[in-house]
């Protein structure tokens, strides 16, 4: 068994030049990610347009899990599954809405 005794050490400012790349990407490579996750979730709401399920009716508004479990999280369930921040939410997203409430 080897044991790895000298790791390359980090100066201040390399760590936080590293810290300040990451973020400063981070940033735009999670705008670009929402908007594939909006574009993905639209097209699932086009094919909800119309259709009603036997049991739960017609859906109304389609959202990308990540904004619905950080919604959720900030507000409470109660508060998402609300009429007014449904009405709020076909206004707002209007491609994510298939069917008015």
């Amino acid at each position: 068994m080897e044991i790895i005794t000298k790791l390359p050490r980090y100066s201040d400012g390399e760590i936080d030049r590293a810290f300040m790349k990451e973020i400063q990407t981070g940033f735009k490579m999670e705008r670009e990610q929402e908007k594939d996750r909006i574009k993905s979730v639209s097209q699932q709401a086009k094919q909800f347009k119309g259709v009603e399920h036997p049991t739960l009716g017609r859906p109304v508004a389609s959202m990308p899990a990540r904004d619905f479990f950080r919604l959720t999280q900030k507000y409470g369930h109660k508060e998402v599954h609300s009429k007014e921040f449904i009405k709020y939410f076909q206004k707002k997203m209007p491609e994510l809405a298939p069917n008015k409430l």
